[in-house]
């Protein structure tokens, strides 16, 4: 297939395609194997105002060169290049992202959505990444020559390549994964804009508004990033009460506080505009103090330790929801330290790191935020008159603000002890929510024996015929009374365990929803459990049975919600839906054993191996643990082999080998000497390579077989084998010197 039918194929299916610049091949090499022989082809006379390009990285000068004649500014235009790596490329990342930023680009927000932050590497070869034209709107800023004037004070850390500008970018990719749907995010002191414009693309935020006390950096901003979600103002936090500003889901202050003369504004501000069940993000310097004690960049007011930064949250009514470190090479006060972000405990004490990054929610038991609870309520992502019964929060709740808090999967606080410590606090203050409260601190409990006595007393206490009058009632008397019996049963107290469980399978779950149905399926799967403990494998063989009808019935249930358009709201109820199916077809596995085998034993094990392999359950959790554990696998491997690349590179510099100098290899530690070298300005001859074809090269150098011809020229020869360098310096004749790792 010729490379110019695939790529014009790729155009067609790109977002938008700009037909003033293209790329014709001039060799038949298939595009999907080489990349190469593409040329920048000019439509006279036409001007650039949008579109999408597609450029060889070898192309990209030329390209940029055809790109600026024909280039033309249009307030509000988008234009994305997309740089193609080729194999064998040994340029380095950072230079070809420099390139672009002095050409008038920055790097698209996308291309963070995929990098992990502690794997960056301003060394690493090229891989194909996707700019996006900085608007030449007149802004002076838009010129890079007056952007680098003014970097002490604020800096486009999109049009930037370091350890600095990249921590101060990741910050807002972790912000905006924590971005629920529809949310209304503002971000405090956004200088020129950059964060905030990471922020709106994530799919999640209705709108981003970011606020600075510049107005020559929001009219940088609203110039260069601004768009139909995303706005600049200006603003001085210190006066923010006459701003006029909205309530907000999300408030984001990442290098704020420390800024300002007095922070407790920037507190005081959420106080007053953030949602109930919002979350601020913020991070502050951690101790960046010279030997007096004090901050030495003149912009900062105020140092911090995570005993004053972690005080301000308390003291403004915040639970922490959790607490991070981050460290990035090149800043005075940890300079040799590499790109690094962990979470740490948040009662942990002081430790060592760069900046502190919290997030946090209000605690609606605090004096600051008590008297919230009962502002009208509302949640952007079921934003809607004519709710199902199931959604209705307001409805549902004492305090509906507390779903996204601690229910919502998702969205609630991610931490178990923090979520459960903060439902025994609310627990403590009021007795609303109590079902659902218990429940939540049922899953992360440290005294179970407490916890089993109160939600026991709760389960009993709780009146049946209440459930007809609040449908939510119904909801979270199952989900307790069902996990408490399950940790009966995990405790091997199944005969405690089985009435609470006989009492799920008689409760008409449908009344809530058709999902919680799941709750008497898997009651009935338990009860089945017990009987083949016991011996009784009939009565399993009802159990099992029963929790089948049970699903056939919900289906039912289900297929009239949908005739009603439920699931255009209730978008989950597909998934849940396969969830109660993979549970349908454990209890009809099961089903098949118990009816084959009269081995209780064997019955046990199988039914341990299918809730281990539920399709739509655990086994995606094992997967993802797989792939993480592959991940970092791949992380190590690559640190090895640069280790290794660096320690052969270093044997060579010691030798002086600065003439007739090969490469025994063409694997990817070759690749990475001969780049290495290519710094030093170490010339290398060509590589060497057993099954070498003729003709054939390698990073544009000629590849040999051994020889006595190629030793005879050959004054030092790098081996590149990590197993079997001894074994292949051992067949070099004594007059070459051989380098290698042993």
């Amino acid at each position: 297939m010729a490379s110019s039918f695939l790529l014009n194929s790729f155009l067609k299916n790109i977002s938008q395609t700009a037909d003033i610049l293209t790329l014709t091949d001039v060799d038949n090499d298939a595009f999907s194997h080489e990349l190469s022989g593409f040329t920048v082809k000019a439509r006279q006379g036409a001007a650039v105002t949008e579109g999408n390009f597609v450029c060889q990285v070898d192309s990209l000068a030329e390209f940029l060169k055809v790109f600026h004649q024909q280039y033309h500014y249009v307030a509000g235009q988008e234009i994305y290049v997309t740089v193609l790596a080729t194999k064998n490329c040994i340029r380095r990342q950072c230079d070809i992202e420099s390139q672009l930023y002095a050409g008038g680009f920055h790097l698209d927000a996308s291309e963070w959505q995929a990098r992990r932050y502690e794997e960056l590497d301003e060394s690493a070869y090229y891989c194909t990444t996707t700019f996006r034209k900085v608007r030449q709107s007149g802004h002076k800023l838009t010129a890079m020559e007056n952007l680098l004037i003014e970097r002490d004070l604020h800096m486009d850390m999109l049009r930037e390549c370091s350890g600095r500008s990249d921590a101060h970018v990741y910050r807002y990719v972790f912000a905006g994964e924590l971005i629920r749907k529809n949310d209304n995010v503002l971000d405090c002191a956004c200088g020129l804009g950059y964060g905030s414009y990471i922020l709106s693309s994530f799919r999640h935020p209705a709108h981003v508004t970011g606020v600075d006390i510049c107005q020559d950096s929001t009219a940088y901003a609203n110039d260069v990033y601004g768009n139909e979600k995303l706005a600049y103002r200006q603003l001085d936090i210190d006066h923010f009460t006459d701003a006029g500003l909205g309530s907000y889901d999300v408030i984001t202050s990442f290098e704020t506080i420390e800024h300002v003369v007095d922070y407790h504004a920037f507190f005081k501000l959420c106080l007053a505009h953030l949602k109930p069940d919002g979350r601020v993000i913020a991070s502050v310097p951690y101790m960046w103090v010279d030997e007096t004690g004090k901050d030495p960049n003149p912009y900062h007011f105020h140092e911090f330790d995570w005993h004053k930064f972690k005080s301000l949250f308390t003291e403004y009514g915040f639970v922490i929801e959790s607490r991070h470190h981050q460290t990035a090479p090149g800043g005075f006060k940890l300079p040799q330290s590499r790109r690094a972000w962990s979470e740490c405990n948040v009662d942990a004490g002081e430790s060592e790191t760069e900046w502190l990054v919290v997030v946090a929610t209000p605690d609606l038991t605090h004096d600051h935020w008590v008297n919230s609870v009962s502002l009208p309520y509302s949640n952007p992502e079921y934003d809607t008159a004519d709710l199902p019964l199931y959604l209705n929060f307001q409805e549902g709740y004492g305090n509906p603000w507390l779903h996204r808090q601690l229910v919502q999967i998702g969205q609630r606080i991610e931490n178990n002890t923090v979520r459960a410590g903060y439902a025994a606090r609310l627990m403590a203050s009021s007795d609303t929510d109590l079902l659902m409260l218990k429940t939540v601190e049922g899953y992360a409990t440290d005294n179970p024996n407490k916890w089993s006595v109160q939600a026991k007393t709760l389960i009993d206490a709780t009146c049946h015929t209440s459930f007809g009058n609040n449908p939510f009632t119904l909801r979270w008397y199952v989900s307790l009374t069902f996990l408490w019996a399950r940790k009966q049963f995990e405790a091997g107290h199944y005969q405690i365990a089985e009435p609470c469980f006989e009492t799920l399978t008689r409760v008409d779950c449908s009344q809530f929803c058709v999902l919680l149905n799941i709750k008497k399926v898997e009651s009935h799967y338990f009860l089945a459990r017990i009987a083949v403990i016991r011996g009784q494998r009939e009565d399993a063989v009802k159990q099992l049975e029963a929790g089948k009808q049970v699903i056939v019935e919900a289906m039912q249930a289900f297929q009239t919600g949908l005739a009603k358009h439920e699931d255009d709201v209730a978008t989950f109820l597909w998934p849940e839906m396969a969830d109660m199916l993979d549970a349908g077809a454990l209890l009809n596995n099961l089903l098949i054993k118990v009816r084959q085998s009269g081995n209780s034993k064997a019955i046990l094990t199988e039914a341990q191996f299918l809730e281990n392999h539920k399709r739509f359950g655990l086994i995606n959790l094992v997967n993802d643990y797989k792939q993480s554990f592959k991940d970092d696998d791949t992380r190590q491997l690559k640190l090895i082999g640069q280790s290794y690349v660096n320690k052969l590179v270093a044997k060579i510099v010691a030798e002086s080998a600065g003439g007739e100098l090969y490469v025994w290899g063409t694997g990817i530690v070759a690749k990475g000497v001969c780049a290495k070298l290519q710094e030093k300005h170490i010339p290398v001859c060509g590589f060497i390579d057993n099954n070498a074809g003729p003709g054939q090269q390698f990073l544009g150098l000629p590849v040999e077989m051994p020889s006595a011809s190629l030793f005879d020229s050959a004054r030092y020869i790098c081996i590149t084998s990590v197993g079997s360098s001894a074994e292949i310096a051992a067949t070099v004749p004594e007059g070459v010197k051989c380098i290698y790792i042993s």
